[in-house]
């Protein structure tokens, strides 16, 4: 299994492939993202474009941005199939299952989301769970297989999650479309992460910094996040969205009993949130490889609290991945910090990202 996580500016556009061939798409990141991923694909050989699974987390605009642009209104045609989409839209929120046909009147929802929805009816659509919502239950962890042994776990949202978006869906929606014209400097909804780096200076330092006082994202749209373990061959990745800690956490304690999970790599919710990467979720696997997916752009992700909490509880010598190297990323590349506190780094490159391989 080989997991690509793409320049996708502050979202989340990840290319995982496996077996003979096999690829799935989780996201496509901001609107630019989108376009320029059109352009692979239509670079990409006849026998190389069709995908398994494309999965939209959730509407925030740097991860459904690039789907609009990339697959539902491309300047022109785009030569790839999917044999499923997984999105939870409108009619998933309010716990229906969404005609496969347009309907004279449509739905009322969020602009993006509405979007999608139109092209989504002349398309599979969460198929893989009868076209209802693609949720785990507090019982039960729905599991998925696709061809050439990959198998997917949804480990959250649960409906809850979806029913509480209904109210916030068409003004959080609105504004992530305005923000998908204004990237570069819209305001969000959580406070910004710090612009000059840490001092680190002992194991004290460190362990006051990952101990900030935890304050849990608000974000509706993010706690309704799809967030899924893929597993192949014995490997398994975590890939959260920008699921909350308290979702994760939940699906985590179904899926390892209570007990610790094992992993082989964690791709950290919201791009490196400190208000979604708390000590709990990081104490709660154990893993390796933590991928960090942002440039640092808007919200300065990943904020230094997140990956401190990271470097202090994930275990011994844990490897940090940047998919593109940033300003506020690469304060990890100190080798003084490295040493200290016994962790390792690898930086992805501008547009390309970076490919990790699980064997």
């Amino acid at each position: 299994m080989e997991l690509t996580f793409l320049d996708a500016r502050q979202g989340d556009a990840i290319w995982v492939r496996w077996g003979q061939g096999r690829q799935l798409l989780v996201d496509m990141g901001t609107s630019g993202t989108g376009r320029a991923l059109a352009d692979r694909f239509r670079a990409l050989p006849e026998d190389q474009r069709a995908f398994e699974l494309l999965v939209v987390t959730h509407v925030d605009t740097d991860h459904i941005g690039g789907v609009l642009t990339g697959l539902v209104d491309p300047d022109e045609p785009v030569p790839v199939t999917f044999a499923d989409v997984w999105f939870n839209g409108w009619e998933h929120l309010n716990g229906l299952v969404p005609a496969d046909e347009r309907s004279e009147l449509e739905p009322m929802g969020g602009v993006q989301g509405e979007l999608l929805t139109t092209w989504l009816r002349d398309h599979a659509w969460n198929d893989a769970f009868g076209r209802a919502a693609v949720i785990r239950t507090d019982t039960t962890l729905p599991r998925v297989e696709l061809p050439d042994g990959l198998a997917i776990t949804v480990l959250a949202p649960v409906q809850e999650r979806l029913t509480d978006l209904v109210p916030e869906w068409q003004l959080a929606v609105a504004a992530a479309l305005e923000k998908g014209t204004l990237t570069e400097v819209s305001p969000g909804l959580e406070p910004m992460g710090p612009s000059t780096a840490p001092t680190l200076e002992s194991a004290v330092d460190l362990a006051l910094l990952s101990e900030d006082p935890f304050k849990v994202d608000g974000s509706k749209a993010n706690a309704a996040s799809i967030a899924l373990v893929l597993e192949h061959d014995g490997k398994r990745a975590l890939l959260t969205g920008d699921a909350t800690a308290s979702e994760l956490l939940g699906g985590l304690a179904l899926l390892g009993a209570g007990e610790r999970v094992p992993l082989d790599l964690v791709k950290l919710p919201h791009h490196g949130s400190r208000n979604n990467v708390s000590r709990e979720l990081v104490q709660a696997v154990d893993c390796p490889l933590w991928v960090f997916s942002s440039d640092g752009t808007t919200f300065r992700h990943p904020d230094a609290i997140a990956v401190s909490r990271v470097v202090r509880d994930s275990g011994p010598e844990p490897h940090l991945v940047f998919n593109v190297p940033s300003t506020f990323n690469q304060w990890w590349e100190r080798a003084e910090w490295q040493d200290l506190f016994g962790y390792t780094t690898t930086y992805g490159v501008e547009d390309d990202g970076v490919t990790v391989a699980l064997s």
